[in-house]
């Protein structure tokens, strides 16, 4: 990943003046359509809703996996949190909204002939491989109860460098698997568009 945000910075940038130029300064500008598109709102509302759905869940998602790894009891009891409630709550409602936008994103990307046309194999592979994701991790909250505590012992292990013991279910090596082949897969995807927004977006914007 750093080489090729190492080599996207190399690309020669042409000078470009806009018009109208922007009203707000140019990082500003670039943090506005990382977070909101506002330009693909303005060309197809329907992929809007279903794109800034999927990205919004999945960085709460995210988020909610730091549990995963290590806890943090007393700032739960600070603010009065009972965090398995909260992560069985918006967890639970976030696996679920991100599990449909991306079954929407893969229907579109099959109903509509011009899309399915500009469509390589990786794209669908991509949104395959995120599917067998969301689905083996909606599996191991929804089909049974799963203990973070063996997913917390198992990182420890390794990172003390001691011989891990993998929680014994089906559903979590599935998932951790799946979640490893897509970190592999991330640098020579189109997933990469997280980092190389920044780049496109500035080179657009820069006056």
């Amino acid at each position: 990943m750093a080489y090729r945000f190492w080599a996207w910075k190399k690309l020669p940038q042409p000078f470009m003046t806009l018009f109208p130029s922007p009203r707000n300064g140019l990082w500003a500008e670039v943090l506005k359509e990382t977070l909101f598109f506002p330009s693909l709102f303005q060309g197809d509302r329907v992929l809007w809703t279903f794109a800034w759905v999927f990205h919004a869940m999945l960085a709460l998602i995210v988020v909610g996996h730091v549990r995963v790894f290590t806890d943090f009891p007393a700032l739960w009891a600070a603010l009065g949190i009972n965090a398995d409630t909260m992560s069985a709550v918006a967890g639970g409602a976030a696996g679920i909204a991100i599990l449909l936008a991306v079954l929407l994103l893969l229907l579109r990307r099959l109903a509509i002939r011009r899309t399915r046309e500009i469509s390589t194999a990786g794209d669908h592979f991509a949104l395959l491989l995120i599917l067998a994701i969301l689905l083996t991790g909606n599996a191991m909250r929804f089909l049974g109860h799963f203990d973070l505590n063996q997913t917390r012992e198992y990182f420890a292990a390794l990172v003390t460098l001691r011989a891990p013991s993998p929680p014994a279910s089906a559903w979590f090596l599935a998932h951790f698997l799946l979640a490893q082949v897509l970190v592999l897969y991330i640098p020579f995807s189109k997933i990469l568009h997280f980092g190389g927004v920044f780049f496109t977006q500035a080179a657009l914007r820069r006056s």
